[in-house]
């Protein structure tokens, strides 16, 4: 567990997970000493080993998309906690193949899936603790992915990354709608907003935009 990388803030706290490497969040709100979780992977011990460290109980879990290293421990902090899990409802059915792209990795790992609250509004805010957390809809890495943003964060899952760009060709994947999507996301956020992704380190809006070359080309490709 560490500190997001260029930013000091001891409310935010990333669970690197060991195995298939992605983000977990842990994030403080306004009813201190309770917390957020946002996209729990697949490393359960990684993340109950910082949910014990931070002091902070689990008031829900909010996930980028339903992919298998996003939602891997979702049911996990349900059933433990008895706290909802939100996730876009395009994404029902990706999150509902996570056992077979598991295999399909050749990941020797099952997951269970919780009892998704589906946000079924094209962007929409949910009140956690207290902060308000706006889920902007990102179709193109899958149907239903989102970025979040709380304050002066963007968690953006695999819609966008620090240093590169998450093309993977998996099934429901469109990459002409995911630079639509990014299109409109730059549009209306902040270059100041500090980026959290699902893989990787963060950094500012305007430093990916400015500094992301493969990002660049991407957005400068014809549909």
């Amino acid at each position: 567990m560490m500190e997001a990388a260029g930013w000091p803030r001891p409310a935010l706290q990333v669970i690197e997970s060991r195995g298939f490497r992605s983000n977990t969040y842990l994030l403080a709100t306004g009813q201190a000493p309770e917390c957020v979780v946002i996209d729990p992977g697949l490393d359960r011990d990684a993340i109950e080993k910082a949910i014990a460290t931070s002091g902070w109980r689990p008031t829900s879990v909010l996930c980028t998309h339903g992919h298998f290293d996003h939602i891997g421990n979702a049911a996990w902090l349900q059933t433990t906690y008895s706290i909802p899990v939100y996730l876009r409802q395009p994404d029902l059915k990706v999150a509902k193949l996570a056992n077979f792209m598991l295999t399909a990795f050749k990941i020797n790992q099952r997951i269970e899936l919780p009892v998704f609250q589906l946000l079924e509004d094209e962007d929409t805010a949910i009140d956690c603790g207290g902060s308000s957390f706006f889920f902007h809809a990102m179709p193109g890495h899958t149907p239903g992915s989102a970025a979040i943003a709380v304050d002066d964060l963007l968690f953006s899952g695999d819609s966008l990354y620090a240093k590169k760009i998450a093309l993977s060709r998996l099934p429901g994947e469109d990459h002409g709608m995911l630079r639509a999507s990014l299109s409109r996301l730059f549009g209306s956020v902040a270059g100041s907003v500090r980026v959290l992704p699902g893989h990787g380190g963060s950094a500012t809006l305007d430093e990916i935009q400015r500094g992301n070359l493969e990002l660049r080309a991407f957005m400068a490709q014809q549909d």
